[in-house]
């Protein structure tokens, strides 16, 4: 709830006001933002400790804009944040531009102890943190150009400018990295003085005596925790290359294009969404956990990302209409169990969870409208990879060779022989699930799909799917009358004795892992991962081992399982992240839940495997 005093926003938890009632943008713009007046860069990283109301990430833009630089990604830290409508009444009392504030609004959503990622634009990128600072250190790896440092006062907030906060800042800085704040605190001064920064008092802003200006002069490195996890470093590429077609190679394609990268699409087949983005339609939802558990956690993120990308590219071939998921036991009405922004419990025939953010999509369709955007080569079937001196060599089975400087594996259910025939993990946990989903006349009314034991769509052109089974190792690439009818069974319910006119199936093969989160990032070397981590039995809790190797420029985004359209299109953002260099879209807890080496990495730990030397 907002609250005022003397006419000020208030936060009663501090006992402080957010900003001053005389032109508080103004003095944002004095106090912060100004200060990318000093930065010599053309791709500005502004860092900010305590986002509040987000008045300096707004000056920020304003003068962003006034400069010939080509990108901002602004990354910032709140454990407090404010409603999606408690900030719309905010920016309207301030006067702000909605142009500037409602695009933000729209992808604004707090998850708590989690990273937020929204796209203002080609070029303007925020990710925003929902939780305590030190935990902000811990799940974000970046290097910032300036740093806001705006949280209430040292007095009322003193974790906000702790000795543990204080002294990390130097390695999350460059080289004359610029500290703004408004708080001249000695204890301030005293801890950045002593932690790598050149401390000086600047004139304040109107009333305000003086404000704190504070350069690097010796940046840090970090002591990283599980430091196999480390995200690969990729070297400056032009050309990329992505294998396979489907919506995740294709969503991967389509962001680094927009890059700017030069991108070149191998599919196996003699079209897009072949695979198992085949189908006429599916829901995109996340996935509900209680608060905390992680694989909830990555879904939610995933999720929220995937609606921005359909917003921007999904055209006519998302809707965005929600869905209906139906409790229809114990288990289920567990994870709904809480207090959620992202749903509402209704009742029906079961209780009913409604999630009005969700999107049904028609992902073949989607995937071929993507595609005529993209150079694709079809019939190229992935047999083999060379690395020559600057660049990789991929041979096909067509007898076909491309060259790229970034080779990235979305091909599928295929992926789990990658990791047999070409890079050697035999830890890896990967498998194939047939799925076959059963199309019909329409046959209920519905303005938006459902999904209880199975799921139904709405209808599109008179036709629902229906679907689907679900048959880990089964490789039989036709439709089974006998899949139909399970199909038609497990929505019985909804069915209720109308007669069913089935037109057609469809067969489609998902990858999944052995923990159910997907795999995203780098390929690891796993001969050299077995030589260099023997010893993390015994040694695991150390910070002196050696940095991961993977084998150079090489990613992967696969095992989606039947998350695909949401998980697809965080793979493709995590990957651009990971090449740009730059913090990667989710906290670092979720990257190393998702990192390919995770598997073998248990097994290390357990000291279940030998060495390869």
């Amino acid at each position: 709830m907002i609250k005022y005093h003397n006419n000020a926003l208030y936060n009663s938890e501090f006992d402080d006001i957010y900003f001053n009632t005389y032109e508080p943008l103004k003095e944002c713009e004095y106090t912060y933002s100004s200060a990318l007046d000093e930065v010599d860069k053309d791709e500005i990283v502004v860092a900010e400790a305590g986002f509040g109301a987000g008045l300096n990430f707004f000056c920020t833009i304003k003068k962003f804009k006034t400069l010939n630089k080509k990108s901002l990604h602004y990354i910032a830290v709140e454990k407090y944040p404010f409603t999606k409508d408690e900030l719309n009444a905010i920016y309207n009392d301030l006067g702000l531009d909605g142009a500037i504030y409602g695009e933000f609004l729209k992808s604004y959503y707090i998850i708590p102890n989690s990273l937020l990622r929204i796209n203002l634009g080609s070029n303007i990128t925020i990710d925003i943190y929902f939780g305590d600072i030190l935990e902000f250190l811990e799940e974000c790896e970046f290097r910032a150009d300036v740093w806001y440092l705006d949280g209430f006062a040292p007095s009322k907030n003193p974790q906000m400018w702790s000795e543990k906060f204080l002294s990390n800042l130097a390695c999350y800085s460059y080289k004359d990295t610029i500290i703004r704040s408004f708080s001249t605190a000695r204890v301030v001064r005293d801890r950045l003085s002593q932690n790598g920064f050149d401390v000086s008092k600047l004139k304040g802003y109107h009333k305000k005596r003086e404000m704190l200006q504070a350069i690097c002069i010796k940046p840090k490195s970090r002591i990283k925790k599980q430091i196999w996890f480390d995200s690969p470093v990729i070297t400056k590429p032009k050309t990329i290359l992505v294998v396979g077609a489907g919506i995740s190679g294709l969503a991967i394609a389509t962001l680094f294009k927009e890059a700017g990268f030069d991108v070149v699409v191998a599919e196996a087949n003699d079209k897009a969404a072949q695979g198992a983005s085949s189908n006429l339609a599916g829901i995109c939802a996340p996935l509900i956990t209680q608060p905390g558990v992680a694989l909830g956690d990555m879904h939610m993120s995933s999720f929220l990302l995937s609606r921005q990308f359909y917003r921007q590219f999904g055209g006519d071939f998302v809707d965005f209409c929600g869905c209906d998921e139906y409790l229809i036991n114990d288990k289920m009405l567990s994870k709904f169990n809480h207090d959620s922004k992202f749903f509402s419990i209704s009742n029906d025939i079961y209780p009913k969870a409604n999630i009005d953010l969700a999107m049904q999509i028609q992902p073949q369709n989607l995937c071929l409208a993507l595609a005529k955007n993209l150079e694709i080569y079809y019939g190229y079937e992935y047999k083999s990879l060379k690395q020559l001196e600057s660049c990789y060599e991929v041979n096909f089975s067509n007898l076909k060779t491309i060259k790229a400087d970034v080779v990235i594996f979305a091909n599928g259910n295929r992926a789990r022989e990658l990791f047999i025939s070409e890079f050697n993990d035999p830890y890896m946990q990967l498998s194939s699930v047939r799925g076959q989903t059963t199309m019909v006349s329409e046959f209920i009314n519905l303005n938006r799909p459902l999904s209880a034991r199975g799921y139904i769509t709405k209808a599109i052109d008179k036709i629902q799917l229906i679907g689907a089974s679900y048959a880990r190792g089964d490789e039989y690439a036709l439709p089974r009358d006998s899949d139909d009818e399970s199909n038609l069974a497990l929505v019985s319910e909804f069915i209720d004795g109308k007669n069913i006119d089935i037109i057609g199936s469809n067969v489609g093969f998902r990858g999944y892992s052995g923990d159910r989160f997907p795999i995203i990032g780098g390929i690891h070397n796993a001969s050299e991962y077995m030589r260099i981590y023997s010893s993390l039995l015994w040694t695991k809790a150390k910070s002196t081992h050696q940095n991961p190797i993977y084998y150079p420029n090489i990613l992967i985004s696969a095992a989606h399982g039947s998350r695909g359209l949401s998980t697809g299109i965080l793979g493709a953002n995590m990957l651009l992240d990971m090449v740009l260099g730059r913090q990667i879209c989710v906290k670092k807890s979720i990257i190393n839940a998702l990192n390919p080496s995770r598997f073998l990495i248990r097994k290390l730990k357990k000291g279940l495997v030998k060495s390869s030397s």
